[in-house]
């Protein structure tokens, strides 16, 4: 057989063990990081070898055990370069060989590609690692791969004609010079369009939707939602975890975090709000990255070992989440599976895992004075956040566990070969 997958297709069909490297920019730190994680979980559940690769990696992937109690998969640890971190454009060609030469050393069946931007790694690394005769998919985990360059585009739509130099937030995180962005928009025309695409998986519907409205002709898409542990993520006891963390029995605790709350898309703006009005009346506890830029908080910064992270979920009544933009939403999971009921705006693919009426009340407008109204909702009433708690919780048990993640995986796997070979390819 000459199909490029030929040999990936007769492992899935058999069910053999496959090789699987995963590649991204800062390891399994913060959000992507996380994802990428639980996402090797997955595959070691499986049964599959599993081996990352990252430009550098943070301190907690030292003492992490990966492999969950019923995995069967063999983890072949994570190695970084930091060497070829921020390095200049005239290094494109020196970054990919050298990643290419790692690659090849560890002969993988399939490439799962994360988050580049963080390292600076050129898209242009796609396609070349689809010289290695793998099966090379990148995942989105937000709208990188589909703009110019920046990562949520809020209400701008010029990903669907043609960023370019009037891109209204080239100076923010990741910065491009605005004439370098109009052939940046192209090229991610020419990795994931046409016959010889790089498939793409996306966190949710909503992702999928928006590479699917900006990259027309696209090669594969489909999604495959994030997943977690959820013996891991569990409610632990309320009382316990407050006196452990020295909150207050009496209070009405709300809890709020991300990686970077202060990003304009995490709507810190209409947070503050919130808290002007209710500070009075219930404890705020928030984590993250400048969480104590709040006033009328108790911050708890930024938390880099997720494994305590329950018991933060555990000690609150409440999680709310002002975002303007997500793509998914991990910490909206992450309260779901530990019996947290939700007050969130209705946006991007938060919906999907918060959803309106079984385990959340979504305000589908920006609009403050209908986000306090649907908190007050479960202040006044317990019943209904018992209700909504555990329903979050069988949501996350049925549809995002580590393991039915990984059955998403294994389809999407068996769907894209498929496919392929349907093509020809």
């Amino acid at each position: 057989m000459t199909r490029r997958y030929a040999q990936l297709e007769q492992k899935l069909n058999n069910k053999e063990r496959l090789r699987v490297l995963f590649l991204n920019d800062i390891g399994f730190q913060h959000g992507a990081g996380i994802a990428q994680l639980r996402q090797v979980q997955s595959f070691l559940l499986l049964g599959h070898e599993v081996m990352a690769l990252c430009a550098s990696k943070g301190q907690v992937e030292q003492d992490l055990a990966l492999a969950t109690p019923t995995a069967t998969g063999i983890w072949s640890g994570i190695r970084d370069f930091p060497q070829l971190r921020d390095k200049s454009e005239d290094d494109k060609q020196f970054i990919i060989d050298q990643i290419l030469e790692e690659v090849s050393a560890f002969r993988p069946d399939v490439i799962i590609v994360g988050n580049l931007h963080g390292a600076r790694w050129p898209l242009e690394l796609l396609p070349a690692l689809q010289s290695c005769g793998a099966l090379v998919v990148s995942y989105m985990h937000d709208c990188y791969l589909v703009t110019g360059r920046c990562a949520q585009p809020g209400t701008c739509r010029l990903f669907e004609t043609g960023c370019n130099e009037t891109c209204p937030t080239a100076h923010e995180y990741p910065v491009l010079a605005p004439p370098k962005i109009s052939d940046a928009w192209r090229l991610r025309r020419e990795i994931f369009c046409g016959p010889q695409g790089v498939p793409l998986a996306t966190n949710s519907r909503w992702t999928l939707d928006m590479a699917r409205r900006g990259l027309k002709n696209l090669f594969y898409s489909d999604v495959v939602y994030l997943g977690l542990d959820e013996r891991l993520f569990r409610p632990i006891d309320r009382l316990l975890s407050r006196q452990l963390l020295g909150i207050p029995q009496d209070a009405f605790v709300i809890l709020s975090g991300a990686v970077h709350v202060n990003q304009w898309y995490k709507g810190p703006h209409l947070f503050q709000q919130i808290v002007s009005n209710l500070s009075a009346e219930t404890y705020f506890l928030v984590f993250g990255t400048d969480s104590d830029d709040f006033p009328g908080v108790h911050p708890v910064g930024m938390i880099q070992d997720f494994r305590k992270l329950p018991l933060l979920y555990s000690a609150a009544d409440l999680f709310i989440s002002t975002s303007l933009a997500e793509s998914f939403g991990q910490t909206l999971c992450e309260a779901a599976a530990c019996g947290l009921p939700i007050v969130a705006f209705g946006v991007g693919g938060g919906p999907e895992v918060a959803r309106h009426g079984l385990n959340a009340r979504v305000v589908d407008e920006f609009d403050v004075p209908e986000f306090l109204e649907a908190i007050r909702y479960f202040m006044k009433n317990p019943d209904q956040r018992a209700e909504f708690g555990w329903a979050g919780r069988a949501l996350v048990e049925t549809e995002y566990s580590l393991r039915r993640q990984a059955e998403r995986w294994g389809q999407y796997l068996h769907d894209v070969v498929q496919y392929a070979t349907n093509a020809e390819i």
